[in-house]
């Protein structure tokens, strides 16, 4: 009886800092307005919209808000688990990733100022009809004194995105979204395939 209860004292505590881990953790997934979104929320996407430029896009809407006095070195973990189409984008915290198929990505780390809400420009883009699910979590990011290498502090919040796309969804709202692809030399490229560009002045990889 007494190891049952020591058992259940341990369970409780353990499930205390766990609580007490995540409320410290700096970074939170927010709405334009600042609004918190809970860790573990899903969130199921239908409204596409149309870049201006024949292709289609849909947003996830999701922000990162700074919760701390200090700016935080972060990025972000994402796992593609079903994927109908297309290719999934990231811009979060600075640089695009973009990835076509199914699988685990981090996108590359950078700094959130203190206070800051910042938008994740984060999005499905479709070519057909199809759905497309991903697991987004925040990561915060130390450097090591000795290498001076960013390694990865504490891993942080996460939702889901499921996104669901028909013709008949389509929002034919124009929005500026990047559409000139240059090398790093700085010749612009047509058909961009697998590897690394500039987009608007930001290093964008395709996967």
């Amino acid at each position: 009886m007494l190891m049952k209860k020591f058992f259940t004292l341990c369970c409780g505590l353990f499930a205390a800092l766990a609580i007490q881990a995540q409320n410290d953790f700096p970074l939170q997934f927010a709405d334009k307005n600042g609004n918190v979104i809970t860790d573990g929320t899903t969130l199921n996407i239908t409204e596409a919209e149309d870049d201006g430029f024949g292709e289609i896009l849909m947003p996830s809407g999701l922000y990162v808000k700074n919760t701390s006095n200090e700016e935080v070195q972060c990025a972000g973990s994402f796992e593609i688990k079903l994927m109908s189409n297309g290719a999934f984008q990231s811009c979060f915290p600075s640089n695009c990733m973009q990835a076509s198929n199914v699988g685990s990505y981090t996108t590359q780390n950078g700094a959130i100022g203190a206070g800051d809400l910042k938008t994740m420009q984060t999005e499905w883009l479709p070519t057909a009809e199809g759905t497309c699910t991903v697991t987004y979590q925040l990561l915060t990011y130390k450097k090591n004194v000795i290498t001076q290498k960013w390694n990865i502090d504490q891993y942080g919040p996460t939702v889901t995105l499921n996104f669901a796309y028909s013709t008949s969804g389509i929002n034919a709202v124009k929005t500026n979204r990047p559409v000139t692809y240059y090398d790093l030399q700085g010749r612009r490229v047509v058909r961009p395939t697998k590897g690394l560009y500039i987009v608007n002045g930001k290093k964008f990889m395709i996967k």
